[in-house]
């Protein structure tokens, strides 16, 4: 299992609400999201209300197949994760919506989250995934995997083998070089002149 965070957080709360619970996105045909704990209606209401640049958190606790996790199992890691995100403050303190994906027709699961930047008594932004997050999240991460025999994301028997990069990176990198060089050829047309 491995915790992850997205990149987003801007925008309203419709888009990532749509984007979790969709049945109708591709590679959802044979197991629809299912919100498994929290009110999404309320998160995404919660998310629209906040008028700063960053308006939630979203993020993932992803399994591989064959960790298979139980019922019990998904809610005891997602009790952990909430006890560590949200460590010191009440349950209305802060709003969390959990919806669970299982890719592929073996069933792997992911137990996506997104939360609200706000502590809700203050009003308050509130970061569960600030800079250096991993530092905080790994240990759990490692927990869960260790005491529940889940695959680690740093197993070595897990590495894949590195890979060339596809041509495209190829040409970014001529293009790269190019925009560099008449920088500089300009730069010293630039200095010749004066």
């Amino acid at each position: 299992m491995l915790i992850k965070f997205t990149g987003g957080g801007r925008g309203g709360g419709a888009e990532i609400a749509d984007y979790l619970t969709a049945a109708d996105r591709e590679g959802r045909d044979h197991a629809p999201p299912e919100v498994v704990r929290g009110n999404m209606e309320r998160t995404r209401d919660l998310i629209d209300s906040i008028d700063r640049k960053w308006s939630y958190t979203h993020g993932v606790l992803s399994f591989a197949l064959e960790d298979a996790p139980t019922h019990d199992q998904q809610q005891e890691a997602m009790d952990a994760f909430e006890r560590l995100a949200f460590a010191g403050m009440d349950p209305e303190q802060y709003d969390i919506t959990w919806v669970r994906h299982q890719h592929t027709e073996g069933g792997r699961v992911e137990l996506h989250f997104v939360t609200p930047r706000m502590e809700l008594t203050t009003g308050k932004a509130l970061n569960v995934a600030p800079p250096g997050w991993e530092r905080s999240y790994a240990p759990l991460r490692d927990a869960l995997n260790w005491s529940q025999g889940w695959a680690r994301p740093d197993d070595p028997d897990r590495a894949t083998e590195l890979h060339r990069a596809p041509e495209r990176a190829d040409e970014s990198f001529r293009l790269r070089e190019g925009r560099e060089g008449i920088h500089a050829y300009l730069t010293a047309l630039v200095e010749a002149e004066r």
